[in-house]
């Protein structure tokens, strides 16, 4: 009436509108995940990657399930079982990162930079830990604390 559009005109086209951006937002997604599912479908060692990546997984998953964090932490650094299979776990993340990007994937060494991510997932793990966070965080301040006024034992 009087040139107005009725409510249900409104709705129409704002759903109209709505759906065309999210219709753009949905291609947008699908190509830039068109690459990747390319991959995942004809590329054999990326998916042994994620084959590797869920059996080293359940496996840590078991190994590690209803212990204190402490003594998950002490398995991890002291059972070499578990540690090649978190070793594994981290390559396999790794490699498959690399194929996903496309870039060249090289097969050999390991570095230092396991045991560097095992640490650093250690200390977070104790420092975050409700059970454990307080009492580390003061054993940490205390260390600091010598250490910089010179009187380290």
């Amino acid at each position: 009436m009087f040139g107005r559009k009725s409510r249900a005109e409104k709705l129409k086209k704002e759903a109209r509108n709505r759906s065309l951006v999210s219709g753009l937002s949905l291609a947008a997604a699908f190509s830039g995940a068109r690459p990747v599912a390319e991959r995942l479908l004809y590329d054999d060692d990326l998916r042994d990657n994620i084959r590797t990546l869920l059996e080293s997984a359940r496996k840590i998953l078991d190994e590690v399930s209803d212990e204190e964090p402490t003594e998950i932490v002490t398995k991890l650094w002291d059972d070499p079982k578990l540690r090649k299979e978190v070793e594994s776990a981290v390559e396999a993340v790794q490699e498959g990162t690399r194929r996903i990007q496309g870039r060249r994937v090289r097969g050999g060494g390991r570095s230092g930079k396991f045991l560097l991510l095992l640490l650093l997932a250690g200390a977070a793990f104790l420092f975050l830990s409700p059970q454990t966070g307080s009492e580390a965080r003061r054993i940490a301040g205390d260390i600091y604390g010598s250490l910089r006024s010179g009187t380290g034992s």
